[in-house]
């Protein structure tokens, strides 16, 4: 496959950043896996790297689709965000919910089922 084929964004996938918010919100949709989960991940830990405080939402719930690869990003995130001492909130979907209970990792994560802002 040709590189430039390599690294483009499936289609339907998007993540979007609203910072008008008191708490700035990265807003995911589409399919969360090993393709995309390096782009949350970049964008959730510049996100909680530059928030000297606070809290940080990832607004899952427009997420389709929720690997193990997805499920490691959030994790490494929250642990970013505790050493930085920013809550990180995450509000998923139905398919977000039930990979985060299947797991066992709801204790290790502050799940909101708040609607988006």
């Amino acid at each position: 496959m040709p590189a430039a084929e390599q690294n483009t964004t499936p289609p339907g996938f998007s993540i979007t950043l609203d910072t008008d918010a008191s708490a700035p919100r990265v807003v995911v949709t589409g399919e969360l896996d090993l393709l995309t989960s390096p782009q949350l991940q970049e964008t959730l830990g510049a996100l909680i790297t530059d928030k000297p405080s606070g809290r940080v939402v990832a607004d899952l719930t427009g997420v389709t689709f929720f690997d193990s690869s997805a499920l490691n990003v959030v994790l490494q995130a929250q642990r970013q965000a505790a050493e930085k001492k920013v809550e990180l909130e995450v509000v998923p979907s139905a398919q977000v919910s039930r990979v985060i209970e299947l797991t066992g990792v709801a204790e290790h994560l502050s799940v909101s089922q708040e609607p988006p802002a």
